[in-house]
């Protein structure tokens, strides 16, 4: 399975698909007129009305959760009312979005317990469900990761998928450390921290100034088709008498072509646009960004969850994965219950005081409940914005974390969310057990629902116990 991976994701035949042509010209008369207007417009080209999209985006979180009060103790249909009603459980905090969740219970990691550290080793497993080698700052993956997968057959020239992150990255002892490209050790991929990057890339902002608003900008904030910018020059261009029938058909054929990706931008409507970004937030981080471990850590990942769902809204791309905090995260949290002991969360996450050691200092375990509650409140805020971009049909977003909880780091019963149906794909509504599987059964699923067509990576994708999609994962 190995070899085929790297064979696979490398394939010259692997099916994608195709955009518009942003360098047209037109010959008139013999003179190359250029058509510029192209090189402006977002990368977001249209999609057929009946094979709508799948968008992913996968979500790791650090340091595990208190197990015994963040799902609901019953497996079962998930309401509206239902889960509101639990209180006791950091999910409640999703209860509007109960119908639209799937939550998994009894998924395993390949490895079966940490031999090093097991934060860095369990980010290597999240999302290519494959063992980790190595441990703390040198762990890395033994293969691809989904993210990669996905993006390699639904991008645009198999694009790479937008790595994210919110946390220290430039001084956490383990950073980035979920996506990973393919070959017989993964090689980790970069992620971006500052939520800017990515604002700039979707709105078509320029840094240092210059020649007036991109049209790319223009686009996405009036709406206006490309063809209004340069009607009358195309009219113009039309009655020229020097134009022959051919030029003039190749000139239509494009102005159409611009039209026809316009008209899915106006089935998108309002989703691909800056309303309901935080925009004064964003900006402020123009010029530089600089993380602190106060909690700004939350403020980030909302931010970066809002651009993900901007970015699937325009097509700009079709996968995305945020790692939320370091592999031993050091934000200093300032719930109620850490007020006396101002732990950082791997600390309190270990119940005592120490990067290495376990304790069971009960404050410390209800300032962790308590942080998995902000964490909620954090994945709740994205889901809103995803839900306001009518992106709930159209997209799979999963949650996961690096290990189980942090006393133990146990790679078994990892934390599971799924939102969205993945284009009615899976199921919703409901929490399941999914019976002690390995996490590549979690991918097969997640896989088949966002290519939709049959591959090997839907049936044997990374290593575990078994094939195919968990049972009851599926409408």
């Amino acid at each position: 399975m190995n070899s085929k991976i790297v064979t696979n994701l490398a394939h010259p035949h692997v099916a994608r698909r195709r955009g518009i042509n942003r360098r047209a010209f037109l010959r008139a008369g013999g003179v190359a007129i250029a058509l510029p207007f192209l090189e402006g417009l977002p990368s977001r080209s249209a999609w057929a009305a009946d094979s709508p999209p799948v968008f992913s985006l996968y979500i790791v979180a650090a340091c595990g959760v208190v197990g015994d009060r963040f799902f609901p103790d019953k497996t079962g249909p998930l309401t509206t009312d239902g889960l509101a009603a639990m209180t006791g459980k950091a999910t409640h905090v999703l209860a509007p979005h109960a119908p639209n969740l799937l939550f998994i219970r009894g998924i395993n990691f390949p490895m079966r317990g940490p031999t090093n550290c097991g934060h860095a080793q369990g980010l290597c497993q999240a999302l290519t469900a494959r063992p980790a080698q190595g441990g703390g700052k040198t762990a890395s993956s033994t293969g691809v990761s989904a993210d990669m997968v996905v993006a390699q057959l639904v991008n645009e020239g198999g694009a790479d998928p937008l790595t994210l992150y919110a946390g220290n990255l430039r001084n956490g002892y383990i950073a980035e450390r979920i996506s990973f490209k393919g070959g017989g050790a993964g090689q980790v991929r970069s992620a971006d921290d500052n939520p800017y990057t990515l604002y700039s890339k979707l709105v078509g902002l320029t840094s240092g100034g210059g020649g007036g608003r991109p049209l790319a900008e223009e686009l996405l904030l009036s709406r206006k088709s490309a063809n209004d910018f340069v009607r009358e020059e195309l009219n113009s261009l039309m009655r020229m008498s020097a134009l022959s029938s051919a030029d003039k058909q190749r000139l239509q054929q494009h102005f159409d072509s611009i039209r026809d990706a316009e008209v899915t931008m106006g089935q998108m409507g309002s989703a691909c646009s800056q309303a309901g970004l935080a925009t004064s937030e964003l900006e402020a981080l123009e010029r530089g960004f600089a993380f602190k471990t106060d909690g700004m850590i939350e403020d980030v990942a909302k931010l970066h969850l809002e651009l993900v769902a901007l970015a699937f809204a325009c097509n700009f791309n079709r996968v995305a994965t945020l790692q939320h905090g370091d592999g031993t995260d050091q934000t200093k949290y300032a719930v109620p219950s850490n007020e006396g002991l101002r732990w950082p969360f791997h600390h309190l996450s270990h119940r005592v005081q120490s990067d290495a050691t376990s304790g069971s200092n009960p404050t410390a375990e209800q300032a962790h409940a308590e942080i998995d509650v902000l964490r909620m409140q954090t994945l709740l805020h994205g889901l809103d914005h995803f839900k306001a971009r009518d992106l709930f049909d159209k997209s799979i977003i999963l949650w996961t974390n690096h290990v189980a909880d942090g006393p133990s780091h146990s790679f078994r019963n990892v934390p599971t969310i799924i939102a969205g149906n993945g284009g009615g794909y899976l199921k919703q509504g409901e929490y399941i057990d999914a019976g002690n599987v390995t996490n590549n059964r979690l991918f097969n699923g997640l896989i088949a629902a966002a290519v939709r067509d049959k591959t090997e990576w839907t049936e044997n994708f990374g290593e575990g116990e078994g094939s195919g999609p968990i049972d009851g994962m599926l409408a």
